[in-house]
């Protein structure tokens, strides 16, 4: 999600070149509604990482439903999505980049 993204390179001193980045990055990228066949996925999601005590945010859930519904494989740079069954994700380092 761009609210994600666009509150992590905030931090940053270079934050305007990461955005305009990210703009171009951007058009090259579909942007997937939200569905309800994704809902449920969220919804089944939850119901299965709840009882482990291991649920991770609703954004991330959103997302993960999202790659899930589609056939995706995620890039992310956050290890929590390493929890959600049968989701393919890869870790990005970002200080390679």
């Amino acid at each position: 999600m761009y609210g994600e993204v666009a509150e992590y390179v905030k931090q940053f001193a270079e934050f305007r070149t990461y955005k305009t980045n990210l703009e171009a990055l951007l058009e090259e990228v579909y942007p997937y509604p939200l569905t309800y066949p994704i809902l449920e996925r969220y919804a089944d999601i939850r119901r299965t990482l709840r009882p482990l005590h291991q649920a991770i945010g609703d954004i991330d859930t959103l997302i993960a439903a999202t790659a899930l519904e589609h056939g995706l494989t995620l890039l992310t740079i956050d290890h929590d999505f390493e929890r959600v069954p049968h989701l393919n994700w890869q870790l990005v380092n970002l200080k390679a980049a």
